[in-house]
């Protein structure tokens, strides 16, 4: 029996398989983006490090199709209550459910920090020379906070959403979102800032990630159109008005630009990711029917299931594997590094794709086994006490992680 046999035949059938295969196509696409944009160019007879964003802005319009962590978000609040609702049942405790998901997001996190922080503290001492700064392989880590966050309450968010349901607290908050957009994009220089934005951006931090982390809410309740034709609206009307946010308040851009203290829809993150999301949730229902009668296919499925579970290593390391083949391309020089960025350019990125997948698929065997922690012991009711510290545990771990 084949490998795509066997593992086919191991995989439960009440396991979404079309949720695994958005939540790898997500982060997928996330690393492609991060290696096509990153760009070095020989600048008399030395090696520039650049940004596509800036050196070719129109490219900016493309992040709208690479920003795809809205649907990691409406996924992981899908699976999450899948999850926790299973655990109920089973009488398992909700903070024994934190406890088990928060610590397969932190320890590989753990491993990955206990790696790289030494060698980016000698790196920069020594001046970095790297060609795209040791702290390029850190940034990674900015999504798990608030990732981990709204994991965290997702037994509070998923009991609110089962008594009050999710339209109104979602339509609530993504209004709140649009008010302190309007109040960020339109302020005068001058006030508190972070990074180069107004601060009182940072309010939509909660606001924005829980927003879509509730929408899987509705996934998981089979509360999203059935209709074909109102799925197309929800692509139309959410598409709508991220061209109207756009064209009249809005930046183009759906990610930090790198060099630049531009405004975006990212950091801090913005409405616009709202409505990107939204009209991602239809296309993922338009395209659900077909995409699952195709991962039923042994071979399919095995292309989703074999990087989904290595997934958060591949995540975490895939800038690591890019300072790799960086290194190992212009620093010896059978790499050229052309003058600016053309046609050749761009005909070679398959190939600096490859360069950069070979290390990473090194990476994910070497450090992919942290990913399973082993299960922790089963307790009586968990105490006050209990619960204080894990809360502290969690804002700690993400503040923690912000901060690097």
């Amino acid at each position: 029996m084949s490998f795509a046999k066997r593992l086919n035949d191991a995989t439960p059938r009440e396991r979404d398989r079309y949720l695994d295969a958005l939540r790898v196509t997500s982060i997928l696409l996330v690393v492609l983006g991060h290696w096509l944009v990153r760009v070095i160019t020989r600048q008399d007879d030395t090696l520039e490090p650049g940004y596509m964003l800036v050196l070719v802005p129109e490219t900016q319009w493309a992040t709208i199709a690479f920003q795809v962590l809205p649907v990691f978000f409406f996924v992981g609040g899908a699976l999450g209550a899948q999850s926790l609702r299973r655990a109920r049942a089973r009488g398992e405790r909700s903070l024994h459910w934190v406890q088990a998901r928060s610590r397969r997001l932190l320890r590989p996190a753990a491993w990955f920090l206990v790696l790289w922080l030494p060698i980016a503290v000698v790196a920069a001492a020594a001046g970095d020379p790297s060609i795209f700064g040791a702290d390029t392989a850190l940034t990674p880590l900015w999504f798990l906070a608030p990732y981990l966050v709204a994991t965290a309450l997702t037994p509070l968010t998923l009991r609110l959403h089962e008594r009050l349901g999710s339209a109104l607290p979602v339509a609530a908050a993504s209004l709140a979102a649009i008010a302190i957009d309007a109040h960020r994009f339109t302020s005068l220089p001058g006030g508190p800032d972070i990074a180069g934005q107004p601060a009182v951006g940072a309010l939509n931090y909660p606001i924005v990630f829980l927003v879509l982390y509730q929408l899987g809410y509705l996934w998981a309740d089979d509360r999203l159109p059935h209709v074909r034709r109102a799925r197309w609206l929800l692509v139309a009307v959410s598409a709508a008005a991220l061209g109207v946010m756009i064209a009249t308040l809005y930046p183009v851009s759906m990610i930090p630009i790198s060099g630049l203290d531009a405004a975006n829809n990212l950091a801090p993150p913005s409405a616009a990711l709202i409505a990107l999301g939204s009209a991602q949730l239809g296309l993922a229902l338009l395209l659900r029917r077909p995409a699952t009668r195709l991962l039923a296919r042994p071979r399919v499925w095995a292309a989703v299931a074999v990087p989904g579970s290595r997934l958060m290593t591949i995540y975490l390391w895939h800038q690591s594997a890019m300072l790799i083949a960086a290194a190992a391309a212009f620093s010896t020089g059978w790499w050229p590094a052309p003058e600016q960025v053309d046609a050749t350019w761009w005909l070679t990125r398959p190939l600096w794709i490859a360069a950069c997948a070979i290390p990473l698929a090194a990476l994910a065997v070497a450090f992919g086994r942290f990913e399973a922690p082993p299960p922790l012991p089963v307790k009586a009711a968990p105490t006050w006490r209990a619960h204080a510290l894990v809360a502290a545990g969690v804002a700690l771990a993400s503040a923690g992680l912000a901060a690097v």
